[in-house]
């Protein structure tokens, strides 16, 4: 039975609304009347951060604003061709680590932070736990309603496997990271356990790629590997955070 028989267009739009991104452009190709009403401005509008319009006019391309564009268009742009925002100071510099310098994240909508080290300089079969170290502010935003994804493994073998945590956490969840003397919050993000030491790249990312939620006010001091058994502490400093990659559902 072909529902958009029944249905009224205004009334498929209305559920399409509670789907996601990836969903609306699978509804698109159903029929034509699906097609208008996944592609409509009510749905495309819902899955645009609330302040899009803010953050496009202090981007390097104000004119999609005035262009005669749908809410869809602006989305996938923006997948496909990233948005430099405020001639690119997305992350500032901070004297203030026993490191030498942080990394402080003023605004970002996907979140890819990777540090790397060889395994090779890494005394073999032994378990290391790897943990970041941050702070927040007060004028700390998006980190409470999204949560990260906490990810250790060698390069070319990423196993999926990773750790889901809130870094702000709301009153309902556990606060998973704690206060260190040196001032900084500590949380772990997995293990790992070098074999026989060979040469591979151990990489430990933070990440957020689901949907377009804003985030500001994040302090990066870096990322410690630590042995499990209290040997001597080794340290992999973050060096800066990556670019939006593709992802995104293909356009219709």
């Amino acid at each position: 039975m072909d529902m958009s028989v029944i249905l009224p267009e205004e009334y498929i739009s209305d559920a399409i609304f509670y789907t996601c991104a990836r969903d609306a452009c699978k509804f698109a190709v159903v029929s034509t009347v699906f097609k208008s009403a996944a592609d409509s401005d009510a749905v495309w509008e819902k899955f645009l951060p609330s302040d899009y319009q803010e953050i496009i006019s202090g981007s390097a391309t104000p004119s999609m604003l005035t262009a005669q564009l749908s809410r869809k268009d602006p989305y996938l742009h923006r997948c496909h061709n990233p948005i430099i925002i405020n001639n690119g100071t997305m992350w500032s510099s901070l004297q203030e680590s026993r490191l030498g310098g942080v990394a402080e994240l003023n605004f970002v909508l996907w979140l890819d932070v990777k540090g790397k080290i060889k395994t090779k300089i890494l005394p073999p079969k032994t378990t290391y736990g790897a943990y970041l170290l941050f702070k927040l502010a007060e004028s700390t935003s998006g980190f409470r309603t999204r949560p990260v994804k906490l990810g250790v493994y060698l390069d070319g073998i990423d196993n999926g496997k990773s750790r889901i945590v809130h870094l702000d956490p709301p009153r309902n969840k556990p606060t998973l990271s704690h206060n260190r003397e040196d001032g900084w919050m500590e949380i772990e993000m997995r293990e790992f356990f070098n074999g026989n030491g060979d040469d591979r790249m151990l990489i430990c990312s933070v990440f957020d790629f689901k949907g377009l939620n804003s985030k500001r006010v994040l302090i990066v001091d870096g990322i410690e590997l630590r042995p499990k058994d209290g040997a001597k502490e080794l340290v992999n400093k973050v060096t800066r955070p990556y670019q939006w990659p593709d992802a995104c559902p293909a356009a219709t």
